[in-house]
């Protein structure tokens, strides 16, 4: 694969959300933190830890960190699908962040 055809990825690690009936999002009860990354097809932007993100099957996670991806490592984890504008309040997520 030439140099062009490369795209900056991102690892992502985060926790499985759902939405209340306020529609605010939380982190579900006993959740474990995985890892996603961006992909060339993923919609969106990251702009914040503890925005949420749709997985390629549809179920909203929130970010706990980011780090930089090395290129050839990629296949190693699942690509996330689209960035949403939506985001978990942190005193929700402390309990992973610590």
């Amino acid at each position: 694969m030439g140099k062009n055809s490369k795209y900056e990825t991102h690892l992502f690690s985060g926790v499985v959300v759902t939405q209340n009936l306020s529609g605010q999002y939380l982190p579900k009860q006993d959740a474990k933190p995985n890892f996603w990354r961006t992909g060339k097809h993923t919609k969106g932007h990251f702009t914040t830890i503890g925005q949420v993100f749709l997985t390629e099957n549809g179920q909203a996670v929130a970010v706990l960190s980011m780090q930089q991806l090395a290129f050839n490592q990629r296949h190693n984890y699942t690509p996330l699908q689209r960035w949403t504008s939506a985001s978990v309040d942190m005193q929700y997520l402390n309990h992973w962040l610590t």
